[in-house]
């Protein structure tokens, strides 16, 4: 994990029950540190970064902690410079906050240091002049607040959230087997012509698959966010490593299964194309398909369903290609059964170029995770 990386983690605010107890401490023990060290007047600046810097993982915290110090250096240091020539009024502050948020938009940081700047050169311009000192106390009160912010965060590492990702690859993965066996009931509805432009409602409804998927890989990455630095890591690496190997068997099976859904609507209903391969066929093959990975999900053997679906993928293939009256025709129902023996093998995890390799009646979905417990 690089600065830059650090610098450009974005904040996910407070999760969970535990991290809003650690806000609440590390602000309180934030302003106590400052009102010590400096003017009374000055110290909940140090509070306001303390409460933003912790978050549910130490990753987060370090990287919240970082951009908003960096992000108020920035600021106190720009504004510094230009109220000392242009003094306080609103044209200069009107100047500042266009320089300070032209220049926050190109630096290679996260929204956390972004806005600091932005909020450090407008209370620097508008309180400096009036509040002798603000600007150090400034900069002072939010390495404070940054430091014990860390501090407390790192203190109280929280487990990973690998029961809501969990979840959340259970439902990407309930969408997929939905979506094949939405695709079947509108190739089961009667024949239309839906010209050139029309789509399928399937392919509409496909937004709603792409936004569980998206969903799915948000809870991953925080989960896996959330074993990064912490000190219980180690003891979490066999949920990591099983979370992300589904990840990645998900992410292949929503590119395929969108494949086929393009592939599907591209031929069918077109008035202009004949596909040989039998709507009634395609429909069968997709149901199996569904059937099929919501019982390797489930930990069943699918050892038996995946060869009878290879050979009623075989013997659509053996339909398709005895009409060879139309070559072109032949050749794109054969290409679209192709990707559904892709799909398959995906499905069963038998695909030879896989990481992942049938685990026979353990499902790769049977083992449970949890919070880390």
């Amino acid at each position: 994990m690089s600065l830059e990386q650090l610098l450009r983690t974005p904040s996910v605010g407070l999760g969970t029950t535990t991290t809003v107890v650690k806000a609440a401490v590390a602000g309180a023990l934030s302003y106590a540190v400052a009102a010590s060290l400096g003017p009374a007047r000055y110290a909940a600046l140090a509070p306001v970064v303390a409460v933003f810097t912790v978050q549910a993982s130490v990753l987060g915290t370090l990287a919240q902690g970082i951009q908003r110090v960096v992000g108020t250096v920035l600021g106190v240091a720009l504004t510094a410079v230009w109220v000392q020539r242009a003094g306080t009024t609103w044209w200069s502050i009107l100047v500042a906050l266009l320089v300070a948020l032209g220049v926050a938009r190109r630096l290679p940081v996260g929204f956390a240091a972004q806005s600091q700047i932005a909020v450090s050169v407008l209370l620097t311009a508008a309180l400096g002049p009036i509040s002798p000192g603000y600007g150090p106390w400034r900069v002072l009160d939010a390495l404070i607040g940054g430091v014990v912010g860390i501090v407390v965060g790192v203190a109280v590492p929280e487990r990973p959230a690998f029961g809501a990702a969990g979840s959340a690859q259970h439902r990407w993965a309930d969408a997929l087997s939905d979506h094949l066996g939405r695709v079947a009931d509108e190739l089961d509805d009667p024949p239309r012509d839906l010209g050139d432009r029309e789509r399928h409602r399937f392919i509409e409804a496909s937004g709603a698959l792409f936004e569980v998927a998206q969903a799915g890989r948000r809870a991953t990455e925080q989960a896996r966010d959330g074993a990064l630095f912490n000190p219980w890591g180690r003891r979490h690496r066999d949920q990591l490593a099983l979370l992300l190997q589904r990840e990645r068997e998900l992410v292949r099976l929503t590119l395929e299964v969108r494949v086929l859904s393009l592939s599907i609507d591209q031929l069918y209903d077109r008035s202009r194309l004949m596909p040989h391969l039998r709507r009634a066929t395609l429909a069968g093959l997709l149901r199996q398909l569904a059937q099929v990975y919501r019982d390797r999900r489930a930990g069943a053997d699918v050892g038996t369903a995946d060869d009878a679906l290879r050979g009623d993928v075989a013997a659509a293939v053996a339909e398709v290609a005895a009409d060879a009256s139309d070559a072109y025709a032949v050749l794109e129902s054969v290409s679209l059964l192709g990707r559904v023996e892709q799909l398959r093998l995906e499905v069963t995890g038998r695909d030879p170029a896989s990481a992942i390799q049938p685990r026979g009646a353990e499902g790769l979905f049977t083992d449970e995770l949890d919070d880390g417990r």
